[in-house]
């Protein structure tokens, strides 16, 4: 058993490489080099912004992960990434199914890993060439679509926790449809925000998944075209 999950989820030994820095000393690396316009001439709020999405990550558990499990080489901390998104993903689908979504702490959670994601992938863009070569570029989009699930359960612990609906929803099922309805813009209206702060939830929802799809998919799917024609 122990040889059939290590081949299924490391592969061949061979291709899990040592790392030579720490998660953290690569930030810091990342961040001397933004600061320094080794790489790059980005000027003003660009630069800015560049500062911003490397620094943030100390606040965040992904580098944590990424520097706990760094000592397992390179496949080995990917996984362990892998296993971290999808535990991210199904922690408010948890928090929604089992009703801990009644409880601030779950809200504030849920919240905290959502800016953790959308974070990361604002970086994937305005911070990409801090990011090494992926694997596999087919990893990274299906990556981005559990990112896309975590962030519509996320809302909807927030659109449920803190009773920004209204139309009485009946279970947590109706928060996660409204959440995901949401996100496509379809907006059927058999439920509503009904304060201030759930419309502006709203804003920041729709707002948030259709650059989502429009700006990050579709980066991926050009690389993965572009791959392919290497290939070729």
């Amino acid at each position: 058993m122990k040889r059939f999950l290590y081949k299924l989820l490391l592969g061949k030994p061979e291709y899990n490489r040592p790392i030579k820095i720490s998660a953290y000393e690569n930030v810091a690396k990342n961040l001397k080099q933004i600061w320094n316009n080794e790489k790059h001439n980005d000027v003003g709020f660009e630069k800015v912004l560049r500062l911003f999405l490397v620094s943030i990550q100390f606040i965040f558990p992904g580098v944590h992960v990424r520097n706990l499990f760094g000592r397992f080489g390179t496949i080995g901390r990917n996984v362990a990434v892998e296993f971290f998104v999808v535990f991210k993903t199904i922690l408010p689908l948890v928090f929604l199914t089992t009703g801990l979504y009644k409880n601030l702490w779950a809200v504030t959670i849920s919240s905290y890993l959502l800016m953790e994601t959308i974070c990361y992938v604002a970086s994937l863009i305005f911070v990409s060439d801090m990011f090494v070569k992926p694997r596999s570029y087919r990893r990274n989009i299906l990556m981005l679509s559990f990112n896309y699930l975590e962030i519509s359960l996320s809302f909807a612990v927030i659109y449920a926790g803190l009773h920004l609906l209204g139309n009485q929803p009946q279970s947590y099922v109706d928060y996660i449809y409204f959440s995901i309805v949401t996100s496509t813009t379809i907006g059927y209206g058999d439920f509503h925000p009904q304060t201030e702060l759930a419309k502006i939830m709203v804003c920041v929802q729709a707002v948030l998944v259709v650059s989502f799809i429009v700006l990050f998919l579709n980066f991926f799917s050009s690389k993965v075209e572009t791959l392919h024609h290497e290939d070729e």
